[in-house]
C-alpha cells in the first residue's frame, strides 16, 4: 500500500496543481501569449502524468488478477526450447554464451504459458544483469530432489546487491529504468499459484532465481 500511495501521490499531486494553475490562467479577463504557453505545457504534463498512471493501474491489475493455472502435461525440453527460440536472437545480439542444461525427458503439470512468462522474465533479468560484463554467461539447468522438481537459471552477471535483497520480489520496485517493477513479483505469484515458490540465491561468481514445482 506504501508503494501504491507513494505512485498515486506521484502522478495526483502534479496533475491537481496544474489543473489548479490552468483554473487561475483562465479566470483572467485577457490571456497573454506566455498564457497560451503555460495551458499547452500545463495540459501536455497532465496527459503524460494520467498515461504514467494508466500504465501503473493497468500493471497492478496484473497481479491482482493473475488467472488460475490451466495445467497440462508439459515436456520440460518442450517448454524450454519454445522459451529459448524467443529469446534466442536478443541472447546473440548481446553476446551471451547460453549454457543449456535442460536434457531431462520427463514432463510437469503446469499452465504451459504462464510457465513460459515467468522463464522469459529470468532469462530477461538475466540480459539486464549481465549488460555491463564482457564475457557473457547464462545457464539453464533442471534437475529432481526429494519428489521435488527444480529449474534454474542462473549469470555470471552484476549479481543482487546486498541492500536490494529483500526488496527484489515487491511489487513495482525496480532497479530499471524501463522496469515497471512486476515481472519478478508476477513470477513469484504464478509460481506459488503452481503450488511452488520462487527463490534466489546470489554470491559473487553467480546469481541464480530457482523455480520450486512440488
Amino acid at each position: 500500500m506504501k508503494i501504491i500511495s507513494h505512485e498515486l501521490m506521484n502522478s495526483l499531486t502534479p496533475i491537481r496543481a496544474l489543473s489548479q494553475n490552468l483554473l487561475h490562467i483562465v479566470d483572467q479577463e485577457k490571456l497573454e501569449e506566455d498564457d497560451f504557453d503555460d495551458i499547452k505545457s500545463s495540459i501536455s504534463t497532465i496527459i503524460n502524468r494520467s498515461d504514467h498512471l494508466q500504465v501503473f493501474v493497468e500493471n497492478y491489475r496484473k497481479l491482482a488478477m493473475l488467472p488460475t493455472p490451466t495445467k497440462v502435461m508439459t515436456p520440460i525440453k518442450e517448454l524450454f526450447d519454445d522459451c529459448l527460440k524467443v529469446m534466442s536472437p536478443i541472447l546473440k545480439a548481446e553476446n551471451i554464451e547460453l549454457v543449456n542444461d535442460i536434457h531431462s525427458s520427463r514432463s510437469i503439470m503446469i499452465d504451459k504459458n504462464q510457465m513460459e512468462q515467468v522463464i522469459i522474465n529470468l532469462i530477461t533479468n538475466s540480459i539486464y544483469a549481465l549488460k555491463e560484463k564482457t564475457e557473457k554467461k547464462m545457464f539453464v539447468s533442471s534437475y529432481t530432489e526429494n519428489n521435488r522438481f527444480f529449474i534454474s537459471i542462473s549469470d555470471n552477471g552484476k549479481g543482487i546487491p546486498s541492500e536490494i535483497q529483500d526488496k527484489v520480489f515487491l511489487p513495482f520496485f525496480t532497479t530499471r529504468k524501463d522496469g515497471a517493477g512486476i515481472g519478478l513479483t508476477l513470477s513469484k505469484n504464478i509460481i506459488e499459484a503452481h503450488g511452488g515458490y520462487l527463490s534466489y540465491q546470489t554470491d559473487e561468481d553467480k546469481t541464480s532465481f530457482v523455480i520450486c514445482l512440488i
